[in-house]
């Protein structure tokens, strides 16, 4: 049946003949298709509005999908039409229209009734009316070549000419008049993709779909949703961005205390609102960019560009509510009803705080306490302080009250607290997530005065002192802890003597380095005896220790920057007697035949283990 369609939408020169071939192509889908209550209502409607049509204004002219020209074309509305439709509920509603684009009218997009390439037969029909469909072939090969060039891909003319003749040949032997797309795509992925699909795969998207994208007239009627998004642009005095060039936006978040009336003082606040609640509802008329981490608390930065698309995801958005507010209200409340998580419902509730919707915090809020009291795991407890502490840190230039939210993170952190010990006798896999999380609780204990610093401190400490706990876990609460300068310097000698030691099994050795490694590197770099104790548990390692060892180093100096690595090396060549020029000297050598050898090794090395 694909075949067939194909075949009448390519092959086809006389329209007429296209025209009686699409009759009998839906006539034959409906021959194979189980007879459906609701297409026969359908249709039953159509015919009643042609009716109406004809007998108001005459002879009517109808567009319709093939597969209902049968049940329409020379059948008249009868009296069981009447019945059938007459049944029917009407219920208000309101007609826009809304730009087309390619990409939506393609079946790539989810459209049942869509085209598979609606790029492609644009080119096919343009060359028809000109009298010309032999150039199709040419024509798109030509495009998938131009895009793999300018995409930094090689495709010569000589692969062009090649694809050409193998998609003549491959139309000649299935019976074709001309080369059809699945011809013209065979041929092309054996010589432009140099039998590889993915190779132009993009240059396929942009040729075979489009990315065209209409645009409607000053004037068109509207939705309710389109109304609303208009009246917020000029409000807010945002005007000027309706245009396709994209502009950067700058809001302070702050009063403005300079100008007299409140919408004044607060119109970047505001605006903000308004970005994210776009963002919200489906609507990408913004992107914000990185914040400054020194401005994060009232500066926002956006690039804004208007393009058809945006108006087509405004009328999408109608479908959750008449305003913009409205459809990110229900956006916000189809997440709430989604979440599964504590940390996922803690993270709809910062997005409501980006919206300005004070009715979702409460719904929100309400739904993380709901599930803090229910939750058993250190890691989505930990994830949830963090974004709730980012809330109270954030929320006042938002307007909104952190009272509440105080006592569920003072919740959460008695229950992390009790948990977290247990929690961090784990595997590798578990131990980045755990990782995860006591960052997350450090950072809000630094920023809040109402969680008990000194007992989260306390738990650092038997994590760091502990020979149970995962290593890498261990050695990371210690970095904490010398972070903070809540170590003496004899108990830190002691740790590193303790697990830098034959005593301690290598790959745990390695792994509680490469946990102290992952914060503060400035100052562990500066600490000498350090570097002595790994240059010891090195020397003492034989040829099958030694592999393990030297991959978990690897990945852990592989974020240290150059000027850092050359510092440690100098460090290492001081323990060895070795001066810095030759330390210089032996980092910046060339890898001898010996070295590479043991690299190659290492690339076979089995990391099932570490």
């Amino acid at each position: 049946m694909k075949k067939l369609r194909d075949w009448i939408t390519e092959h086809s020169d006389n329209y007429d003949d296209f025209i009686a071939a699409v009759e009998e192509y839906g006539k034959s889908i409906r021959e194979f298709s189980v007879s459906d209550e609701h297409n026969e209502l359908r249709e039953a409607y159509m015919r009643r509005r042609i009716a109406e049509s004809e007998e108001k204004y005459g002879k009517a002219a109808v567009i319709t999908g093939a597969f209902h020209t049968s049940g329409i074309k020379n059948i008249p509305y009868s009296e069981k039409d009447k019945k059938l439709t007459d049944k029917l509920k009407t219920v208000p509603s309101k007609a826009t229209l809304m730009p087309y684009s390619y990409y939506r009218l393609s079946s790539r997009s989810g459209y049942g009734a869509g085209s598979k390439a609606p790029g492609y037969y644009e080119i096919l029909f343009r060359n028809k009316c000109r009298g010309v469909p032999d150039n199709t072939p040419a024509e798109y090969l030509s495009r998938l070549a131009e895009y793999q060039r300018k995409n930094g891909f090689s495709a010569s003319s000589a692969e062009v000419i090649e694809a050409l003749r193998l998609a003549e040949t491959l139309a000649a032997m299935r019976g074709g008049k001309r080369p059809s797309m699945s011809d013209l795509r065979d041929a092309a992925v054996t010589c432009l993709g140099h039998g590889s699909f993915g190779e132009i795969s993009l240059a396929c998207a942009d040729v075979e779909i489009g990315t065209r994208i209409g645009e409607l007239p000053e004037g068109t009627v509207c939705t309710s949703m389109q109304e609303d998004f208009m009246h917020q642009l000029k409000d807010l005095k945002l005007e000027r961005f309706r245009s396709a060039s994209a502009q950067e936006l700058d809001l302070d978040l702050r009063e403005n205390l300079r100008v007299k009336s409140e919408k004044s003082a607060f119109l970047d606040l505001h605006r903000s609102f308004f970005m994210h609640r776009l963002i919200q509802a489906g609507v990408h008329f913004g992107t914000q960019l990185s914040t400054n981490q020194d401005n994060a608390t009232w500066s926002e930065k956006w690039t804004v560009s208007w393009t058809p698309e945006t108006e087509i995801e405004i009328v999408e958005a109608s479908l959750n509510g008449e305003t913009v507010e409205g459809a990110a209200k229900t956006s916000l409340n189809m997440e709430l009803l989604d979440s599964q998580s504590l940390s996922d419902t803690a993270e709809t509730l910062y997005k409501a705080l980006l919206c300005g919707l004070p009715e979702c915090i409460k719904t929100a809020s309400s739904a993380v306490q709901r599930m803090a009291s229910d939750c058993a795991s250190p890691v989505e407890e930990g994830r949830t302080i963090g974004t709730l502490s980012a809330i109270v840190r954030f929320g006042s230039i938002r307007k909104l009250d952190p009272e509440p939210l105080t006592g569920i993170i003072s919740q959460l952190f008695l229950k992390f607290c009790l948990q977290a010990f247990n929690a961090c006798i784990c595997d590798a896999n578990a131990a980045e997530e755990m990782i995860s999380a006591l960052t997350f609780v450090y950072e809000a204990c630094l920023a809040h005065d109402f969680l008990d610093s000194e007992r989260f401190r306390k738990i650092l400490g038997d994590l760091a002192d502990s020979d149970v706990v995962n290593p890498l876990i261990s050695g990371f609460a210690c970095a904490l802890l010398t972070e903070k300068g809540e170590i003496t310097p004899g108990k830190l000698s002691e740790l590193v003597s303790r697990r830098l030691s034959r005593g301690t099994p290598p790959a745990e050795g390695a792994a509680w380095f490469e946990g102290l490694a992952r914060r503060n590197r400035r100052s562990l770099i500066g600490r000498l005896t350090l570097w002595e104790k790994l240059c010891s548990f090195i020397e003492g390692l034989d040829d099958e220790e030694f592999k393990p060892v030297l991959v978990a180093l690897r990945r852990t100096f592989a974020d240290f920057t150059a000027a850092e690595k050359t510092d440690i090396a100098e460090n290492i060549g001081e323990v060895m007697g070795i001066s810095t020029q030759q330390a210089a000297e032996m980092i910046t050598a060339a890898v001898t035949a010996e070295e590479q050898a043991v690299i190659d090794e290492l690339d076979d090395f089995d990391f099932g283990d570490i």
